[in-house]
């Protein structure tokens, strides 16, 4: 009895296991922590690990035939470091590519965002150029990962590539817009040159603001060296221009970076200029794991706890993907 049992059971089996073996899935991820010391000009200093965009994914794909195919992704940022929110929502969707191009929706990072993430080279970091980033910064960047978004992305043209996206108004506030916002993007890459241009519209995607702001970047890579730069009109929302500028230099396994960004204000309540600048070295063990130091200067913030004023910061992390 018992073996017509265990024959069962393994019979039953087989039809998933065949299943799974011919599903194209991908399992992806990355364990990325930094400990850090930030030394406000006011207030205590602060000791802290920190878990940054730590995620782990599912994503896969479909032949359909006729040079179609399904794909999808399930991506959630986790957190590695404390016992609070641990799972966070990231990019997931569905969605249909071929020749013609990518048509996605679901949760999907904006056009603008995407337009210069190859241009921050210190990404999820504590020098991070992203307004509302992990480290609480509130003078950089506005990057969006939206919820609800419809997107296309064009194939390659010699090297430039578009992409829009827009989202729903679905807040049923008689307005009847199809598109709540949206955002539109160009993408020119060519050998060592980038180039990126984009526009957003912004209804209901940042805090209820209705407004939207533009952006700018560039990057030239030549050998070991990197320059690049973003400048951002984001006055609507955050009131203030935004210019970044960043170089780097790799030798063997090993990268030195720096950056210098500026965001400046002119509303009713503040008209200044504020500074940012940071130095990094990345040694990378090999093409999954690698450790870095970063020293950071802002007058604005580094850290969510002690968001106002001056502070210097040093930072040492290690990153593992798989």
């Amino acid at each position: 009895m018992k073996k017509k049992l265990l024959a069962l059971a393994v019979a039953a089996a087989l039809p998933m296991v065949s299943q799974a073996a011919t599903a194209d899935v991908t399992i992806y991820g990355k364990i990325h922590t930094s400990i850090d010391f930030v030394d406000p000009d006011a207030g205590d200093s602060i000791y802290d690990v920190t878990s940054r965009a730590s995620r782990i994914g599912f994503k896969g794909s479909e032949d359909l035939g006729d040079g179609l195919k399904l794909i999808w992704k399930v991506e959630s940022q986790v957190n590695v470091a404390d016992s609070g929110t641990y799972w966070k929502g990231r990019n997931a969707y569905i969605g249909l590519a071929g020749g013609w191009g990518t048509f996605l929706y679901g949760r999907h990072d904006t056009p603008m965002k995407m337009s210069t993430g190859k241009l921050d080279i210190f990404g999820d970091t504590i020098a991070d150029y992203n307004h509302g980033s992990q480290t609480g910064a509130f003078g950089g960047l506005v990057d969006i990962r939206a919820d609800d978004a419809i997107a296309y992305v064009s194939p390659s043209f010699s090297g430039l590539t578009l992409v829009g996206a827009v989202v729903p108004d679905g807040d049923y506030d008689g307005d009847g817009d199809f598109g709540g916002g949206y955002s539109v993007a160009g993408m020119y890459n060519n050998g060592g040159l980038f180039l990126s241009a984009a526009y957003e519209q912004l209804d209901d995607l940042f805090g209820g603001a209705d407004a939207n702001h533009w952006r700018i970047g560039g990057g030239f890579d030549m050998g070991g060296f990197h320059i690049g730069a973003v400048y951002a009109d984001q006055e609507d929302i955050t009131g203030n221009d935004y210019l970044t500028v960043n170089g780097s230099y790799k030798f063997g396994n090993n990268v030195l970076k720096a950056m210098w960004a500026r965001a400046d204000y002119d509303t009713a309540m503040l008209n200044d200029n504020f500074d940012t600048w940071a130095i990094g070295l990345d040694h990378n063990f090999s093409k999954r794991t690698k450790m870095y130091v970063i020293y950071a200067d802002s007058e604005i913030n580094l850290h969510t706890t002690n968001p106002a004023g001056e502070q210097s910061g040093l930072s040492f992390g290690m990153v593992h993907k798989f």
